[in-house]
């Protein structure tokens, strides 16, 4: 679970990557490292169910 705040900016870049708008690369640099730990995070509760 994650106990970190990101903000709005950064959970929508997330969705995006997530729907497959962008990709990770594609997103501003100073949010790609939250970018990313946001979804390891989701592929990590994914696949602990």
């Amino acid at each position: 679970m994650m106990n970190k705040k990101f903000s709005a900016l950064t959970m929508l870049y997330v969705a995006n990557v997530l729907d497959g708008g962008r990709t990770v690369e594609e997103c501003p640099a100073v949010l790609q490292a939250d970018i990313q730990s946001i979804l390891a995070s989701a592929k990590n509760e994914d696949g602990a169910e």
